[in-house]
């Protein structure tokens, strides 16, 4: 360096973060661990979540992010548990306590506290935020819808001072507007007033270049959502 050796330096072996091998690595490590917590299955005394049972379902995995899922009895929970310290010594991936939780659901006080003290890590309540959507036991209600409008409105006040014509605000709506209300509707049935007032933001959008909603559309949205050899732009009906 700098026309001189530098100092000796050790070899390491093991992956950086942002490697491209790590995603094919961790689809091969949650398969195994797919099929060790399938084995217990055959196990009489494991019990589903109610709400899982009739698909089998133990697992929700995206990226390194896991949810795990099984009835709220003391056993179920260690057999769980037991098989995922057998994957971690397997894989060397380790559960981080400190930040993980765990959600109860129509289980006794006294039950909770046992599970609580055998698993070490914290207890949450729902709702929650999770991967930018709200996560409850209930149907996603207007408040929790929030966000999801104040994206939308923030991505267009970042373009209202292009000055972009109408076609380009017209591209901007179905590539990125209703990919972001996509998102959110292809997990909740999204009400109809927050969808009513999606549409009345893209329309403002579209005819004012202005995220307040107004009055002042040059023609009705379902015009718009029409094809445009019946008179209009084929955006995307979200309302059906």
């Amino acid at each position: 360096m700098n026309g001189s050796p530098t100092q000796p330096f050790e070899a390491r072996k093991g992956l950086r973060q942002g490697d491209l091998l790590s995603p094919f690595l961790i689809v091969l490590a949650m398969e195994y661990l797919t099929r060790r917590l399938k084995a217990l299955h055959h196990i009489p005394d494991f019990n589903y979540h109610p709400k899982c049972a009739k698909m089998q379902i133990m697992q929700l995995g995206f990226a390194d992010d896991l949810l795990l899922f099984c009835r709220g009895d003391m056993v179920s929970i260690q057999l769980l548990y037991n098989c995922f310290l057998d994957f971690s010594k397997e894989s060397v991936l380790e559960i981080n306590k400190k930040k993980s939780s765990i959600f109860f659901g129509g289980v006794s006080q006294d039950i909770q506290a046992d599970i609580l003290e055998f698993l070490g890590i914290q207890k949450w309540e729902l709702p929650v935020r999770y991967l930018g959507v709200p996560l409850s036991s209930k149907r996603v209600s207007l408040v929790q819808c929030k966000p999801l409008l104040d994206k939308l409105v923030g991505r267009i006040t970042s373009w209202t001072v292009k000055l972009l014509p109408y076609a380009g605000r017209l591209q901007l709506i179905k590539s990125v507007l209703f990919s972001i209300q996509t998102y959110w509707a292809q997990i909740f049935m999204l009400p109809k007033k927050i969808t009513k007032l999606i549409e009345a933001i893209c329309g403002s959008f579209l005819w004012t270049e202005d995220n307040n909603i107004s009055k002042k559309d040059l023609l009705a949205w379902e015009k718009v959502c029409q094809p445009m050899s019946a008179g209009g732009f084929n955006v995307l009906d979200i309302g059906l």
